[in-house]
């Protein structure tokens, strides 16, 4: 089989998608920009390695990627085009709309602190996509500012587009209670203390890096102390502030790290989205919602 990061221009995927040039590797393969033949419109591609295929997981990971975003009713989720195996190459494929654009990780770094109506238009788009996912019990749990985009827009009434990507690591979260444990996955710094556990992950999963990032674009600066001023995030330090060190308000953590101070109400609203103890409190919660499953934007919209 041929190595997905080989493959030439002009290689076509799937009877309908011509690769023009190599967009982004990684562990489960890669993604090309490539040609639609059937439209002329430009797609990514992202193609799966050959050498994946006789592992189950991997293989899971892959798939389910087009199966989730094909269901998410919310135009804040990058759309699939199409999915398949390429009957030349055996090579398992996804065709997706070409966002352009950057990531928030990008569009931030290059501003510093934004504007609070600015941030809350982000939230509010980042919160349809996501609201989208966990209405089918889906949970992205590799939330981050990497995997959400910011595009022109394509509406008269909004300055810009956000989209949420990569739900290759995404799980269905259990609609009947039960625990649900699984490996510990996603980005130490974003990620809820019960992935880091391996406990119990809901939509409320989400809701903490959601918090974390309002965080990052309103003060400029990351909340855990250990991951400012370092060009490596050291994750065994950011995992001991996750787990174990108090959480500050955040007005307190910002001014004790320079930033711009937040709004007034947001310490609240931080405060609930940064819930550690969130798995008891779910267990004798009277609704049986998780306390963090709340309506993340518009309720930072009242507080500020």
């Amino acid at each position: 089989m041929v190595s997905v990061l080989r493959l030439k221009a002009g290689t076509v995927i799937g009877n309908d998608f011509k690769l023009l040039r190599l967009l982004a590797k990684g562990g489960m393969g890669a993604v090309y920009i490539a040609e639609q033949l059937s439209t002329g419109s430009e797609r990514a591609l992202k193609v799966m390695h050959p050498h994946l295929l006789d592992d189950q997981k991997s293989r899971d990971r892959f798939t389910q990627e087009a199966r989730f975003c094909a269901r998410i009713e919310s135009e804040h989720v990058v759309k699939v085009i199409g999915a398949g195996i390429d009957a030349a190459d055996q090579i398992p494929w996804i065709a997706m709309e070409l966002i352009k654009g950057e990531d928030l990780d990008r569009f931030a770094s290059a501003r510093g602190a934004l504007p609070v109506s600015e941030v809350l238009e982000v939230l509010r788009q980042l919160c349809h996509g996501l609201g989208g996912a966990h209405a089918l019990g889906i949970v992205h749990r590799d939330l981050k500012p990497q995997n959400v985009y910011i595009a022109p827009s394509q509406r008269a009434d909004t300055p810009f587009t956000v989209k949420v990507l990569d739900f290759g690591i995404s799980k269905v979260a259990l609609d009947d209670g039960e625990s649900d444990t699984t490996a510990a996955v996603g980005s130490p710094l974003w990620m809820a203390p019960e992935q880091a556990r391996k406990g119990r992950l809901s939509a409320a999963t989400d809701i903490w890096p959601l918090g974390l990032m309002a965080f990052r674009l309103l003060t400029g600066k990351h909340y855990w102390r250990a991951a400012n001023g370092v060009a490596v995030i050291p994750v065994k330090e950011v995992l001991i502030e996750l787990l174990t060190k108090p959480l500050d308000p955040a007005s307190t953590r910002a001014a004790a790290l320079g930033g711009t101070a937040p709004p007034p109400g947001f310490d609240a609203w931080f405060a609930r989205a940064l819930e550690r103890a969130f798995a008891m409190m779910w267990a004798i919660h009277a609704s049986g919602q998780p306390p963090r499953g709340f309506a993340v934007a518009d309720e930072l919209d009242s507080a500020t």
